[in-house]
């Protein structure tokens, strides 16, 4: 995906042609809007879920939420790797004081959520518009079913008794089996259906970025073909090697607009600057919460370590 990056970049990128799409997007501030309520909303339903599956939305505010999922796009748009999720995790056992442990285990169900809401946008998506479909994504999607079955069986093995250990084995047995008896129980749940239906509402409006951009550009890309390119490029952008998955995210987004019969340029255009608008919400949005939560860099330093720190349950 680096490679076709660079591929793109010396093929039709243009000076030019990305100023020119900038003013565009600012002289329309319907789309801007449009683009900046969609994206916002998007984390707002995200802390709602977010709240809902840690079973919290009667003890904290939601503040407590919102504030580590924007430090958390924060790191990750300023770091080469993903790290984003153990500032959010350190942030929000700081905000809320639950165990380091219940802190990541809530973090990665989102997470689980997160790319099951993509996999359906994007298999759901590739239906709806009658795009064909790599015999190799049936390879491996059934191969991650396999994967999480196996899984499956062996916490329900250990759940039931038929895979007891002693010693520090025990102990690992015994954390395990309570965060999984905490996921099933909640994705079993009323609750967990409707964190569940919140995460994927919230990619549905992470789709107005992508809408927005191609409307002030004048391309012909509708809400549903916007919500599937941004659902696949999200997809795309699970291991990155640059802040922000830069490369990934244009590589992914532009080859999905050319699907969608955007010729190269544009689509390359396009994904520039909404990956810019993107950036420019990240900082803005990570550097208030940093500000208003008081967050030092210390703190932010350990978080990213997973430091033992006194107090949390550790």
């Amino acid at each position: 995906m680096a490679a076709l990056f660079v591929w793109f970049t010396m093929r039709w990128f243009q000076g030019k042609a990305l100023g020119d799409a900038a003013i565009r997007l600012l002289h329309a501030p319907y789309m801007l809007l449009l683009m900046t309520a969609g994206y916002g909303l998007s984390f707002w339903l995200k802390a709602l879920s977010w709240r809902l599956y840690a079973g919290r939305e009667k003890l904290d505010p939601l503040r407590h939420y919102m504030h580590p999922l924007f430090v958390s796009l924060l790191i990750n748009h300023v770091l080469p790797v993903k790290a984003g999720d153990l500032a959010r995790t350190g942030l929000y056992v700081r905000s809320t004081s639950v165990r380091w442990d219940d802190a990541l285990h809530s973090v990665a169900a989102m997470r689980v959520l997160d790319m099951a809401s993509l996999l359906l946008i994007g298999s759901a998506g590739a239906l709806m518009l009658g795009l064909e479909t790599s015999p190799r994504y049936g390879v491996v999607l059934g191969m991650g079913v396999l994967a999480a079955g196996a899984a499956w069986f062996g916490l329900e093995r250990l759940r039931r008794g038929g895979g007891r250990r002693r010693g520090r084995m025990e102990a690992l047995s015994g954390l395990a089996l309570r965060h999984y008896e905490h996921l099933r129980t909640t994705l079993a749940s009323g609750r967990g259906a409707m964190a569940a239906l919140l995460t994927f509402a919230c990619w549905l409006l992470e789709g107005a970025v992508v809408y927005g951009v191609a409307r002030a550009l004048g391309l012909s890309v509708n809400p549903l073909q916007a919500v599937w390119a941004t659902g696949m490029t999200i997809a795309g952008q699970v291991f990155h090697i640059t802040p922000g998955g830069i490369g990934t995210y244009e590589t992914t987004l532009t080859a999905s607009l050319g699907v969608l019969g955007i010729a190269g340029s544009a689509a390359y255009t396009a994904a520039l600057l909404s990956h810019g608008y993107k950036f420019v919400f990240a900082y803005v949005t990570g550097t208030l919460s940093i500000v208003l939560t008081a967050v030092t860099w210390t703190e932010l330093r350990g978080w990213l370590r997973l430091r033992r720190r006194e107090g949390h349950g550790e």
